[in-house]
């Protein structure tokens, strides 16, 4: 915006003395499960309040395009929602859960229903899986028969 004029140069300096870098939380979704800890302590403090691995596997392979507040109102909608202490898919809105259909049915999510190129075909399967395992890297990496090291580079984290 200031190589365009639309924004101040001398506004822009004052503020992006120390730029910090956060990334979208579909780029980091191996902290989706500790976020859903602590949000539902802090959206429920007197419930102890749980997911399904259903509903777990679904918010891990959900891309979030609202981040963090996203996630936080996904959560205190299906809690609100919820009779019991336990947050299962069908608490949470039909255009997050359609996202991945055939997870129920232990299908692929959709995404692979196309042809895309290898790469990214193994990442989007790596994610999926983890979203299998709620977000448990090391059981995963032992599952598919590789090193942790060689999973956090399959999943470009």
């Amino acid at each position: 915006m200031v190589a365009e004029g639309s924004f101040r140069r001398d506004l822009y300096y004052r503020i992006a003395a120390f730029p910090v870098h956060l990334p979208a939380l579909r780029e980091r979704r191996e902290d989706i499960p500790i976020l859903i800890e602590h949000l539902l302590a802090r959206l429920a403090p007197d419930r102890p309040i749980h997911l399904s691995d259903e509903a777990m596997a679904r918010l891990m392979t959900y891309d979030f395009p609202g981040n963090i507040r996203e996630l936080r109102n996904l959560l205190e909608r299906a809690i609100l929602l919820a009779d019991a202490d336990t947050l299962r898919p069908e608490h949470f809105r039909e255009e997050m859960t359609a996202i991945t259909p055939g997870i129920e049915l232990g299908l692929l999510p959709e995404t692979l229903a196309t042809i895309m190129p290898l790469g990214r075909v193994e990442t989007e399967y790596v994610r999926w899986a983890l979203g299998h395992m709620a977000g448990d890297k090391r059981a995963l990496a032992m599952k598919l028969g590789i090193s942790e090291r060689t999973l956090y580079r399959k999943l470009g984290s």
